[in-house]
């Protein structure tokens, strides 16, 4: 299991700068000139040259890719075309609120779509499971941005119970993470549903029962147990897509967030702020997609048995060799 863990541990680095050349490479295959941007309506051939060297943007490619790793490294993610300022001071302090937003999300989500999904499978075919699938549906199918304007125009406008945007308090919160959780909460429901079912519907499930355990036992001990690897999945790209999926809703609330500084970014075409948020999500998902398979082994027994099958065997075929030469 260690030797697992660290061969994963230093995939992360390389995993990150193939992502960084990727979209390092993408970026500047944009037809706008950053450095036309940058200065004012009239400009020499001096003051153009003068805004390149400034930010390294005379030399190849390749080498200002590799001048944005060096840097990276000790944590200088370059100067914003738009501000003039680090870009590390204007993302770095967005990133808790971005985790706070899906964290939130991710663990109502969790309390309620687990329940849920069970229940549905339990009673598969019933009217609450038929009411429960309707109502997923249809939230489901309902976009983010609108649902956001619409919960502004109603609790907010017309009611005043909860402010229009920004994170002051717990009330700015109610608003942003109900938008976020409807669409979410509604596929997660059917997918722990579908897992469960093909648990119960299995031969161990039958044998349990057949033995006379307890129906509640028999679901919890047995078969949502055995579902849990799928849900995990589940929740781990959940969270991880929703951290940079919030673009939208962090834009409708104001929430100064990952997100809404992306939006920003593109919209003032600022390459090393875009790159240096888009860099902070793929940390994020990498990190989530690691914490997701050692949750596996600690879940699944036989996962754990695999790697200690493998440390094993490993010993055995050393001793035989040992014994051989000897």
């Amino acid at each position: 299991m260690l030797r697992y863990t660290i061969k994963r541990l230093v995939m992360v680095p390389i995993l990150l700068l193939l992502v960084a050349l990727l979209i390092f490479v993408l970026l500047n295959l944009s037809e706008s000139d950053p450095v036309i941007m940058m200065l004012p309506a009239e400009y020499t051939q001096e003051d153009y040259d003068a805004m390149q060297r400034k930010f390294g943007l005379d030399r190849p490619l390749i080498v200002q890719y590799f001048n944005w790793v060096g840097k990276a490294f000790t944590g200088d993610l370059g100067i914003s075309y738009k501000s003039k300022g680090p870009v590390a001071d204007d993302v770095f302090f967005r990133i808790p609120i971005s985790l706070q937003l899906a964290g939130v999300t991710t663990l109502i989500m969790v309390v309620i779509g687990i329940p849920l999904g069970v229940m549905c499978a339990v009673r598969q075919y019933t009217w609450f499971d038929g009411i429960v699938n309707v109502l997923a549906k249809l939230v489901g199918s309902i976009p983010g941005f609108w649902l956001g304007l619409m919960l502004i125009l109603t609790f907010s406008v017309k009611l005043g119970w909860f402010p229009t945007f920004g994170t002051g308090t717990a009330r700015h919160w109610v608003l942003p993470v109900f938008t976020l959780l409807l669409p979410y909460l509604a596929n997660y429901i059917r997918q722990v549903r579908s897992a469960m079912l093909d648990c119960i519907r299995q031969d161990y499930i039958r044998t349990a029962r057949s033995k006379g355990a307890r129906e509640y036992i028999v679901i919890f001990r047995d078969a949502l147990k055995n579902a849990l690897l799928p849900i995990i999945t589940l929740t781990g790209g959940i969270f991880a897509s929703m951290i940079g999926g919030a673009v939208m809703i962090e834009k409708v609330f104001a929430i100064p967030g990952v997100g809404y500084k992306i939006v920003e970014a593109i919209n003032n075409r600022d390459m090393p702020t875009l790159l240096a948020c888009t860099m902070v999500l793929a940390v994020f998902t990498i990190v989530v997609q690691l914490i997701i398979d050692l949750a596996y082994a600690l879940v699944d027994p036989r996962i754990r048995g695999s790697f200690a099958g493998k440390k094993k065997s490993t010993y055995k075929r050393q001793m035989t060799e040992k014994q051989g030469v000897g």
